[in-house]
């Protein structure tokens, strides 16, 4: 028979591939219902839980500061889709911003309330969320290999691009993600040949996806990270958190050395793109950052408080680039980072939230990894999102990182017993 808690795990399991056909519908159909596709699932645990709340008529306030802080953020996000509105942003529209406003918030909201029925189970965030990313990828296969489906917003011909993504190198990123968790599991079923197996097959296939998808950076971090972990060095290593921040001024200063890395027989295999002025510019991303550190530096239009969401389009940061890389819209060229994204659009103050919240996120799975406690699997996960967030859109308003972001951030906003 089922329990309350069975209902809203279920719901919590199908809610990432809900979010990757909400993606598809979005990009091929309708923006609005594909927004509200993508969060059905969540909708439903809000739902639920405001209906229990009605029978059990006894509320109790479980959230902690964190919860408060990663609420303000959100509304950061929410009131710059509307300082664009006002601004005359011509691809918005009222009816996409306040759906799009709404994938802001739930997501967070309903992963607050797993948390809450799982307070005595912890265990279950950990095999709820890998099973939940491994059906995200599994429908993206079924999609890609079965149906011949493409991702309808960014895709390159002869590479993976999974069609049931919010992007073309969001694919990259999950699977690093995938393949961080069964590290940590693979390390602790070494006494296990049979569950060992199937472990190492499933990494290997992901490698093999991400060999694919070919996301240059994202296989640099993605490797960098394991390294760190499979190699018990992230219990020395110190200040991790501190040299994120700091990733964009090094990359734009060891772009050569990368280049050196990226021609080593190891990496040639995997990277066939190795031409000296790609990759010293990130493929032209290095342009876009320079751009911004420029506007950081001498123009300083909005640096406080953001010009709005897409807010390079109001300051004319990047018409040049977008009109040499075939943009037909400067809107539509973003940055190629979340951090850079979000002082442009929230200014200082909402890159300011953000870092606070992946600081807290950091420090409360760093813990839980030295107490090797359950929620230690996601860890690495945190090392490569606060990487890769430097680098890419991966975490940018309403992406699958954000949310995944979410995910993590509701763990640490819950105040729940242990086990």
């Amino acid at each position: 028979m089922l329990n309350k808690r069975d209902i809203i795990n279920f719901l919590f399991l199908i809610s990432f591939p809900f979010f990757g056909i909400g993606a598809y519908v979005s990009a091929a159909f309708s923006p609005s219902v594909g927004y509200i596709v993508g969060i059905m699932p969540h909708l439903l645990i809000i739902l639920f839980y405001l209906v229990d709340l009605l029978y059990k008529s006894d509320v109790k306030i479980k959230v902690n500061w964190v919860y408060v802080l990663v609420l303000i953020f959100q509304l950061t996000n929410v009131v710059s889709l509307f300082v664009s509105l006002s601004k005359n942003m011509p691809s918005m529209n009222m009816i996409g911003n306040v759906t799009r406003s709404i994938v802001f918030l739930v997501p967070f909201q309903s992963f607050v309330i797993v948390f809450l029925y799982n307070e005595n189970h912890r265990e279950n965030f950990v095999k709820l969320t890998f099973w939940s990313f491994t059906c995200l990828i599994l429908i993206n296969l079924i999609g890609y290999y079965g149906l011949g489906l493409s991702n309808e917003i960014h895709a390159i011909a002869g590479r993976l691009a999974m069609p049931f993504l919010d992007g073309f190198y969001s694919g990259a990123c999950l699977l690093a993600i995938l393949n961080l968790m069964i590290l940590s599991f693979i390390k602790k079923s070494l006494n296990d040949p049979i569950r060992l197996t199937y472990l190492i097959g499933y990494f290997a296939v992901n490698l093999l996806l991400l060999y694919y998808i070919n996301s240059r950076l994202a296989i640099l971090i993605f490797v960098g990270v394991f390294i760190l972990f499979a190699f018990n060095l992230a219990r020395r290593f110190r200040g991790v958190f501190l040299l994120s921040v700091f990733t964009l001024p090094i990359l734009l200063n060891i772009g050569v050395i990368i280049f050196y890395i990226l021609t080593l027989p190891i990496f040639v295999a995997i990277i066939q793109r190795t031409n000296l002025v790609d990759v010293t510019t990130f493929n032209g991303r290095s342009f876009l950052w320079q751009r911004a550190f420029d506007w950081m530096m001498f123009d300083q239009r909005g640096l406080f408080f953001g010009n709005g969401a897409s807010g390079h389009y109001f300051i004319h940061l990047i018409p040049d680039y977008a009109r040499k890389f075939g943009f037909t819209r400067e809107e539509d060229l973003h940055l190629h980072s979340t951090t850079l994204m979000t002082i442009v659009d929230q200014g200082i103050f909402g890159l300011a939230l953000l870092l606070l919240v992946c600081y807290r996120i950091f420090t409360h799975y760093r813990t839980e990894f030295q107490k090797n406690n359950p929620d230690a699997v996601f860890f690495p996960s945190v090392v490569f999102l606060i990487f890769v967030m430097q680098v890419d859109t991966f975490c940018y308003l309403g992406s699958l990182g954000y949310v995944i972001l979410c995910l993590l951030a509701a763990r640490v906003s819950v105040n729940t017993k242990a086990v």
